[in-house]
């Protein structure tokens, strides 16, 4: 059993214990979450320092809003690393970030399951 990066209890605390709103917005998120990751990609592959580092800006802006500090953590990095110019590592830097998406996905998805 994957274990939930996302904190249920803060998070609808967050909300004002509002399960239809947090689900709306876990919804939200989920559909715009693969744009965003597609684009970062599309600018790691194309070595575009200022799409990577606005693009991650924006992801980071959004997963933060959820409490996911390892996937705002990632996104930081490569928003850092775009705003530096540097191309060395964005790579592996993108696929941590893959990977701590993925992980925020599959618990926000799990949270809106029992939201409402």
């Amino acid at each position: 059993m994957t274990q939930l990066v996302v904190e249920k209890k803060a998070l609808l605390e967050s909300m004002e214990n509002d399960g239809e709103f947090l689900k709306t917005l876990i919804g939200i998120f989920l559909a715009d979450c693969p744009g965003k990751l597609a684009a970062i990609q599309a600018a790691v592959v194309a070595h575009d320092p200022r799409e990577i580092m606005n693009t991650s800006h924006s992801l980071k802006g959004s997963v933060s809003v959820f409490g996911a500090k390892s996937a705002a953590d990632a996104a930081q990095n490569l928003e850092d690393m775009g705003r530096e110019g540097k191309h060395e590592g964005f790579g592996e830097a993108f696929a941590l970030l893959k990977r701590e998406m993925a992980l925020v996905s599959f618990s926000l998805e799990e949270i809106a399951k029992e939201a409402v």
